[in-house]
């Protein structure tokens, strides 16, 4: 017989006859005999009476007693495994549905029996540990291979001031800050010379100060950011960048369209001249830039942020700066950018150096992209002082002749005649 739960199952050379388990529950204490034995059961429903003979039907198909099976009054159970010969390559067949899934991997279920699954490896940032079925998340500092049973923190990654790109960048920023320094002490020296009067006069001086300024943003690209560093990173740069790029606006309008229109429009340039336009249309952008800033900054600051979706196992820090606050504060930049026209290859290389920027971090998207943003700020700053102010300053020093008034009034008498025909 064989016990289901509530039913009992009576096997015969016929059909099973099915009885409810209640039914039989009154008789099974009884003593009977079977077979000249004498049947008994205890209180529990377990035998009482001797012992049970464990057969094996050999290959010979007789019937083998290869153990026992006592019952009463010990308990005893032994099998002589030596004897018994399995069908094929003699082991011992195993009872179940599926082969045990290897680690790392989830069981999915086949149908209705829970021994009957498949084998699913858990992806990357996935584990599978004390629950068979499922693969758990991990967490977003964590990370995990495929077919992993467990997470592991994520590495930090940003460039810290020792590295070796920090070190060269923050070099070059105090090397551009000396020849500020350097070129505003020349300039002061030769004032009054036709080379420093037609470069801008008073006007170098605030370029020069304003690209030494701008230097201060590539010192915050390095270490671990901060909020502090997030608004240092961007603010000195988008402010003084502006200035330089107005002051330059203005001197291209000075040399080209007052030129051209002092003759059609006498008064326009005695209103220039008398109401300093150029320092108004400076202050004005100054202004404009500042209030954009501060406005931005107050309704979406810079803030750190922790880039997760670009590579598994590591974490690359940065400041997350508002798109809407980029092209807010880059419009007037670009409006400065678009006006100025004699500057060319100075403009050129500005804008060369920024679509080669923007393609890089399309394509890389590690820590070193701070550093290229840094070093495309740098460019940007060298493009000015090198392509505009070294020339005037080699004209100074090593060719004292051409900073004559005779020389410039042959230049300007010259344009005159060009710009005439």
């Amino acid at each position: 017989r064989m016990l289901a739960h509530d039913q009992i199952f009576f096997l015969s050379h016929t059909r099973p006859l099915v009885s409810q388990k209640w039914k039989l529950e009154h008789h099974i204490f009884k003593i009977f005999t079977l077979l000249n034995q004498t049947v008994q059961f205890d209180d529990n429903g377990d035998p009482k009476f001797g012992s049970v003979a464990i057969v094996f039907w050999n290959s010979s198909g007789n019937a083998e007693e290869v153990g026992f099976f006592s019952f009463y009054p010990t308990f005893k159970f032994f099998i002589n495994s030596s004897k018994i010969k399995w069908h094929g390559d003699e082991k011992v067949p195993e009872s179940v549905c599926s082969q045990a899934c290897p680690e790392g991997f989830a069981k999915i279920q086949e149908g209705i029996h829970t021994c009957c699954f498949s084998c699913a490896i858990c992806p990357n940032g996935t584990y599978i540990n004390k629950d068979p079925y499922n693969c758990i998340n991990c967490k977003e500092a964590e990370w995990s291979a495929e077919g992993s049973t467990s997470c592991t923190i994520r590495l930090l990654e940003y460039i810290p001031f020792t590295d070796t790109a920090a070190i060269v960048i923050m070099v070059g920023a105090l090397v551009l800050v000396a020849l500020t320094v350097v070129m505003s002490v020349l300039f002061a020296l030769n004032y009054n010379t036709p080379v420093v009067r037609s470069a801008g006069g008073p006007m170098c001086f605030l370029i020069l100060g304003c690209l030494s300024l701008c230097s201060l943003s590539v010192f915050f690209y390095f270490g671990e950011p901060t909020e502090t560093y997030c608004t240092l990173r961007f603010l000195p740069f988008l402010l003084f960048y502006t200035v330089c790029l107005a002051c330059f606006v203005v001197r291209s309008f000075q040399i080209v369209c007052i030129f051209k229109i002092s003759a059609k429009f006498p008064k326009l340039l005695s209103y220039w001249t008398k109401y300093h336009g150029h320092w108004l249309i400076i202050t004005v952008a100054f202004f404009i830039q500042a209030l954009l800033l501060i406005t931005g900054y107050s309704i979406a600051p810079p803030k750190p942020y922790s880039d997760t979706f670009w590579y598994s196992d590591i974490i690359v820090l940065g400041c997350d700066l508002d798109l809407n606050l980029k092209a807010t504060s880059s419009s007037f930049i670009l409006l400065s950018v678009l006006c100025s026209k004699t500057i060319t290859f100075c403009l050129l290389l500005l804008i060369l150096t920024w679509i080669t920027f923007a393609t890089v971090s399309m394509l890389y998207h590690g820590k070193y992209i701070h550093a290229m943003n840094a070093l495309a700020i740098l460019s940007s700053l060298y493009s000015f002082l090198l392509w505009y102010f070294f020339p005037k300053c080699y004209i100074i020093i090593f060719q004292p002749k051409k900073n004559t008034q005779q020389h410039f009034q042959g230049l300007i008498q010259n344009y005159t005649k060009t710009i005439s025909q």
